[in-house]
């Protein structure tokens, strides 16, 4: 299972030499080395130490290119790629290509960090070891919670979960507007002169409009709520008809808008794709809680305050407590002939 849910018992995992010059580059703040992270990098290490660079560069062929050498030792793109799968999910949700250039100086810093700890023999130290015994236990809680998370996850439940988030959206309207932003009113006026002889509201935005973050768009703001913008700019776009345009200037604190709405429609529900990877996470950490919660009712525990006296729980309290015997209560005739 490549997505840790023990990540909810703050587990620290470890996947492949990459994660581990991740690992190694947080050093200051204390977080544990994985075993896996540490021995692949070791490994790797070794591997590029023994053996001739061109006899290794033909062996992978043309389907693994180098992508990278460290001291003349070849870095192979499937080191990178293997690399990458330890990425977050949504990192890994992009194009394996716009982000290849951060897993390949990753991929290189490993390699150097490999090297200088070799040259060291830091694998004997103390330090080492003790953190390779932690990053055990966690990794012994890690798989153990995840075996057990495994037998109660089903798809099932995850789809049951997106089903009742549609369910239970709330209805929202949006507009799918554009704008061209100036200075002053006049020069608003002007713009709104030029649409009436004719001009397209995309070519007077990518020239006249202030924005920069969509004027090369044509203004485009894409779908948003009453809500997502200031009043005055919410009010204006809501008010329009599809492909309609403010006849006069509207005003606000970034300046003077002309607006076009574009379209209409109620907020749709998310593509279960979309959220189907954060949804598998919500569905294995109450899983997980309700497993912890089990495994604690059937474990005998004590719990003592910080000058280790015995802590009791709120329901011992209650319980502990004497009874009170309520005051007995006059017949409804007596009271009634009080």
């Amino acid at each position: 299972m490549k997505t840790f849910t023990a990540v909810a018992l703050a587990l620290l995992v470890g996947a492949g030499v990459g994660y581990g010059a991740f690992a190694v580059q947080n050093e200051t703040n204390n977080e544990n080395i994985p075993v896996s992270a540490v021995e692949s990098a070791q490994a790797i290490a070794r591997e590029a130490a023994t053996i001739e660079p061109a006899a290794e560069e033909k062996s992978h062929g043309a389907d693994d290119p180098v992508v990278a050498k460290v001291d003349g030792s070849p870095v192979y793109r499937t080191e990178v790629l293997e690399f990458m799968k330890s990425l977050p999910p949504q990192m890994q949700q992009a194009d394996p290509k716009s982000i290849f250039p951060m897993a390949v100086d990753q991929v290189v810093s490993a390699k150097i960090v490999d090297a200088k700890a070799k040259s060291d023999n830091i694998d004997a130290d103390p330090l080492v070891l003790k953190r390779l015994e932690d990053a055990k236990v966690q990794i012994v809680r890690a798989v153990y919670a995840e075996k057990a998370i495994e037998k109660d996850y089903t798809e099932e439940a995850v789809k049951k979960s997106y089903d009742d988030i549609v369910k239970n959206m709330p209805k929202v309207d949006e507009v799918h507007a554009r704008h061209i932003l100036v200075d002053s009113a006049d020069k608003a006026k002007e713009i709104i002169s030029k649409l009436e002889g004719g001009a397209k509201f995309e070519d007077l935005a990518k020239e006249f409009s202030k924005d920069k973050s969509n004027s090369g768009s044509g203004g485009d703001l894409g779908y948003f709520s009453q809500a997502d913008m200031v009043k005055e700019f919410a009010d204006a776009a809501f008010a329009l008809k599809p492909n309609e345009y403010t006849k006069s200037p509207v005003k606000t604190q970034f300046g003077f808008h002309v607006v076009q709405s574009l379209d209409k429609r109620a907020r749709p529900a998310p593509k279960y794709d979309d959220v189907k990877l954060q949804l598998e996470g919500q569905v294995k950490r109450e899983i997980l809680n309700k497993l912890v919660a089990k495994w604690r009712d059937s474990a005998a525990v004590e719990q003592f305050d910080y000058d280790g006296n015995p802590v009791v729980k709120t329901e011992e309290k209650k319980s502990d407590a004497p009874a009170v015997t309520p005051a007995p209560t006059a017949p409804a005739e007596e009271k009634k002939a009080e």
